[in-house]
Formats: C-alpha cells, structure tokens, sequence
C-alpha cells in the first residue's frame, strides 16, 4: 500500500537509544554496546543502496526535529554515519558521482566527466550513458527513453559487476530511478537497470538489458500510480510555519513548477497538467516521484525474491525527485525542507517493509548522495556573502565561451573555440594545424586569459595535467576529472559560490568546492553498530567496503579504501564531565 499518512511515524524508542540515554543521567564513560560480529565467511543476503540526489550532509540535523524515530533516526541511531564524506573529483554530478559510488574510483579512471561532454568527431555533447552508434533501443516506453542508452561509456566494472562474476553469474542486481543515467551507473554492465519515462509515465530499460519488461513490472506500470500521483496537490506535511529552519515560501530565490506562476505551496498538479505539452515528467519535480520509487522497490524485491538466492543480490535506489526540487528551490527553502521530512516517512515505511519480509543481519543498507548544493548565489550576495555573478540572470558559461572565444579569435585571427561543456575548453585541433599554431602554447593563452578573469578561479591545461601530480586540493579533484580521451584541452572552475550553466535563478552544483562534495554516508542493517565518524572518507570508499563484506572483488579500477575497520574500530564514549 502506497504509505502517504506522514503523522503515523511512532515508534517507541530503540533499546540502544534508551541504554544510551540512561548513560547520560548516570554520567559514566563506558564502552559502547555492540551487535555480536558474524563470522568472516557470513555475509549480507541482500544489499540496499540508496542514492538522495543532492543530498547536503547537514539535512540530517537541520531537520532532525521534524523526522519521526523510524526513518532517518532509526538509521543515524542504529546505524554508523560518516560525517565527512567528500568526493575526490572536482565536477560534482550525478554521471561522476554514481559511477564513484559503485566503482570505487574517480573520473580519472572510470572515464565518465560529466553528465555530458563535447565530443569534436560528432560535433556536438553526448550524454553519459549515450553509446554513439549503438543499436540499443527502448523497452517499455516513448521511442526515446532508451534510445543507445547503456554503461558503455563507464570503463571499469562496479562492485555488482564483480559479484556477478564471483558467484558464477548468480547473484543479481537491480537499479531503479528516475533518472536513466542514475539506474544504470548504479546497476553496472551486468545489472538490471530501470528507469521512468516521462513520456509515458512507465518504467523503461534498454535493449542494452532486455528484450522485454518483466511481467511484474509490466503489472506495475499497467496500474498508472505515476498519473493517479499526478492528480495530488503537493501541500506542507506539517504545518508551514513549524518550518522555521527555512527561508518564507515566498521569496525571490527560487523557480515555480512549470504552469505555476509562484514557488509556493499549495501546488495543484492537476491544475499544472492541463498545460499545454506536459508530460508525466512533472512528478519528477514533487516528492511523489521518489515514493513512487520506493513502491516499485518493493514490488521488486518480493517478484524477484532479492536476498532468498544462495548468493548475495543488490538493490539501487536513486532518489532523484530530491535534485529536481533542490534546483527548483533551492537549500533554503521550505520546499526542499517538506521534501526531506516525506522522505523521512518513505524510509520509516520502507524500513517497516523489511522488517516484515527479512531480518535485520539479512540486509546491508547504504545511504549517499551523489553529489551535494550550494545555496543560490543571489541570496548569498544578498546576504553580502561574495559571488562572482554581477545581477540575478548571469549565465557565466555562455559569457565565457563569448569573451574567450572573441580573445582567441583577436588573438589568432580565427575562430578557436569549439565548446566550453561543464568544466572542459575544447579548441579546434584541425584549425589549429591548418594555421600551423602550437597547441600548447594555444592552450597556454586560453589559460592566461582565463585566469584574468574575477570570477575564475584557476584554470589548468592538459599539458599541465599529463606532466605534474596533483595529489591534494581543489587542483587534485580536478586532476581526478581529468580522462585525457575525453577532456578538453583546458579545465576551467569558478569561485566559490559561482555557478556557471545553470544562471543564478537555480540552485546549482557541479563545482570542487565543499558544498558541492560534501554528503553523508550511513550504513545500517546487518551486524552494522552504532557509531559516527569525522574521519576523512570518500564515497568512492563505499565499493570496496561492500566487497569486503561480501567476500567479492574489488571493482576493476578501484581507488578507494575500505570503511570497514573504521565502522568496527575500538570506541569509547566521552560524556560530559568525565573528560
């Protein structure tokens, strides 16, 4: 049953959270409690991981006293939580970060730079998971949903893949989003990935995967919860003006939902798809569209009797409702605080689930995000914190692709410049042979002139990146994005609070700076303790800590290390008074 009742989060509390309580009053220092660990060759039947796309580490906290006991606290509580998880790459997008999270490397190695880069042969950028000359076609849904889409752009196994192959090919793994290029990062080469088709309103794969859906998700799409979804009203789950960890609903920082003329609640979604050339997409933009997911993610793991094999199997969840409506509003906003406290409930519900069907030291859970937000750089020049935008409507890439295209053109006296996508200049190679022009020193002048500029930060060539080792720094997540095949010719950042495709009217991220990199990581479930820790960690960490538990190999190109002497290590509690 689709769980929409958000008052009936109750539980009483977890006996950890009570002993630790009790501790408290009593002032003593003691050891912490800890589940019995299993033996080295126990592992996990089942493996849950759960993507919130944009998730800022600090929602946790900020909204803590708006979640009930089973959701987001049942799993901080009864689970171990890494507080400062920071990706070692410098373009923070959901391409890049899915793929770290599940190979266990960065842009450097596993090749993916972006959700999508500026290819000079075809004259044009493709996407992530977009195979140029494959004949993948959809399945399930509008002609173009899955149209040459595949991992084949990723170069390196994930930590499905290598349980696949370690088992003999019986263990499974099962990706759902609602974004293509999150469920089949996630769900690797030899996975099952699936995703929702605005144009339709179903969930879709490629023939990548499969030449058909399977009969339960063809009985799942067959119900249409997606457009029954779509006649809602999204309203506050709790009252408005409880919400005080957040700006007022009316404000001029953020975007109205397509149809609407103000970002403020209530919302009628009817009303927004009688407009004119709306698709089931809208969905994508409301928390419904995640808890949509949660309810294919039950189907799923009883049609397929996930975790009931001989051999482990995974299940990803891609929260992506959650990115949609932070771009839309913005961290500040009640929106996106509303979005958080549904999601709370979804989890409490989803938890409850499993409760039903599995035992605890069945399942590893995992959450994470793929990347994390900055505030709108409007409000924070607002708040006369500095930004490199002059007004509201700044769109730096295209003023930059204008002022350092015109400076080669002047320069050289021809046209140079063919594209600047996310972080990477590509130049005109052919014309640069034509004039018989020196790359390199080609190179070195767009970065001269890049770097004149206020709002750049730094910019570095390729020159530069295939002779020096950048090991640490902003300069070393760049280095991590670097794929030479794929990268342009010069890697450009802006400052902090800069954001550069998006204009300053959304919330954005895509940068190397802290708010973008910065996320949480939660593992739960199995004979996972209690426990937090500051200590520095990636989520290209999580792959090999998966396959540690699971006794498998570690991903092909892996890079990260392993978490799990850290969640196991020694700890002693330091209550107040007895330091």
């Amino acid at each position: 049953m689709v769980a929409t009742d958000m008052n009936t989060l109750g539980r009483k509390p977890l006996l950890a959270s009570w002993m630790l309580g009790m501790l408290l009053l009593t002032g003593c220092a003691v050891t912490a409690v800890e589940p019995p660990r299993h033996s080295h060759d126990h592992t996990p039947r089942l493996v849950i991981g759960i993507s919130v796309d944009q998730m800022r580490p600090d929602y946790l906290y900020r909204f803590w006293d708006h979640y009930g006991d089973d959701g987001f606290k049942r799993l901080v509580n009864d689970g171990f939580l890494f507080r400062n998880a920071q990706f070692r790459h410098g373009h923070t997008a959901t391409g890049p970060g899915h793929a770290a999270i599940f190979t266990g490397t960065t842009p450097r190695i596993h090749g993916l730079i972006g959700n999508r880069w500026y290819v000079p042969e075809l004259g044009r950028e493709i996407n992530v998971v977009e195979v140029p000359g494959s004949d993948h076609q959809t399945v399930g849904g509008g002609a173009a949903a899955g149209k040459q889409r595949s991992p084949g752009n990723m170069m390196v196994t994930t930590v499905s893949d290598e349980l696949h192959l370690y088992t003999g090919e019986r263990s499974r793994a099962f990706s759902f989003s609602l974004k293509d290029r999150t469920a089949i990062l996630s769900g690797g080469h030899t996975g099952n990935a699936f995703w929702f088709d605005p144009a339709t309103g179903n969930f879709v794969t490629s023939t990548f995967y499969a030449r058909e859906l399977p009969g339960w998700l063809q009985a799942f799409n067959d119900r249409r919860l997606a457009h029954q979804f779509l006649q809602r009203t999204w309203e506050p789950v709790r009252p408005l003006e409880s919400y005080v960890e957040s700006r007022p609903d009316r404000n001029p920082y953020e975007r109205p939902l397509p149809g609407l003329y103000r970002a403020t609640f209530p919302m009628d979604l009817a009303e927004i798809m009688r407009q004119p050339n709306l698709d089931a997409g809208v969905l994508a933009l409301t928390p419904f569209g995640d808890e949509l997911l949660f309810e294919l993610a039950k189907i799923a793991l009883l049609a397929e009797a996930l975790g009931r094999g001989e051999t482990p199997d995974m299940l990803m969840l891609g929260l992506s409702a959650a990115d949609y409506i932070g771009h839309y509003f913005g961290p500040a906003s009640k929106q996106v605080q509303d979005y958080y406290i549904r999601l709370d409930g979804y989890l409490a519900d989803f938890l409850e689930f499993l409760d039903q069907h599995y035992e605890r030291d069945e399942y590893l859970i995992f959450l994470t995000a793929d990347h994390g937000a900055h505030y709108v750089p409007q409000y924070l020049h607002d708040k006369r914190i500095p930004t490199g935008h002059a007004n509201f409507h700044t769109r730096l890439n295209e003023e930059l692709n204008r002022q350092l295209g015109a400076h080669l053109e002047r320069r050289f006296d021809s046209e140079l410049l063919l594209s600047i996508s996310g972080p990477n200049v590509y130049l005109d190679h052919p014309r640069m042979a034509e004039l018989e022009l020196d790359p390199a020193m080609v190179r070195a002048e767009t970065v001269r002139f890049l770097r004149s500029l206020d709002r750049v930060s730094d910019a570095l060539s390729a020159d530069t990146l295939d002779q020096t080792e950048f090991t640490e720094g902003i300069r070393g997540r760049m280095m991590q994005n670097y794929f030479p095949a794929r990268s342009g010719d010069v890697l450009v950042w802006l400052t902090p609070h800069t954001r550069g495709d998006l204009g300053t009217g959304w919330t954005g991220h895509g940068t190397p700076w802290t708010m973008d990199v910065h996320v949480p990581i939660l593992f739960y479930g199995y004979d996972i303790p209690h426990g937090q820790s500051s200590a520095p960690v990636a989520p290209s960490d999580i792959a090999s800590t998966l396959a540690v538990f699971l006794n498998s190999p570690f991903p092909s190109g892996n890079t990260g290390n392993p978490l799990n002497d850290l969640i196991y290590a020694p700890r002693r509690h330091h209550l107040p008074g007895n330091e």
